[in-house]
């Protein structure tokens, strides 16, 4: 999340910590059984959204100059993880 709002900063995009913290209170009230879609594909051997996500914050981070390592970790995880499901 933090790639993030670093990157909104680079666009011009009003994000913040505080858009964090108010997420936050959201994901810390769900269910603790519950499971992201993204986990229900991989389970299911279904192709991700990762690229969508994870992907365009790499690609911007490259635009812009701006190191996303979080991002760019989990999207080669979740790419050889898919590609070992094929």
């Amino acid at each position: 999340m933090l790639e993030v709002i670093m990157l909104a900063k680079a666009a011009g995009i009003n994000l913040s910590e505080t858009d964090i913290s108010d997420w936050n209170k959201v994901l810390f009230n769900l269910q603790p059984h519950g499971k992201t879609s993204m986990l229900q594909d991989i389970e299911a051997g279904r192709k991700t959204e990762v690229e969508v996500f994870g992907g365009k914050v790499v690609r911007l981070g490259r635009q812009y100059g701006l190191p996303t390592p979080v991002n760019q970790t989990l999207l080669q995880i979740i790419n050889v993880m898919e590609r070992e499901m094929a």
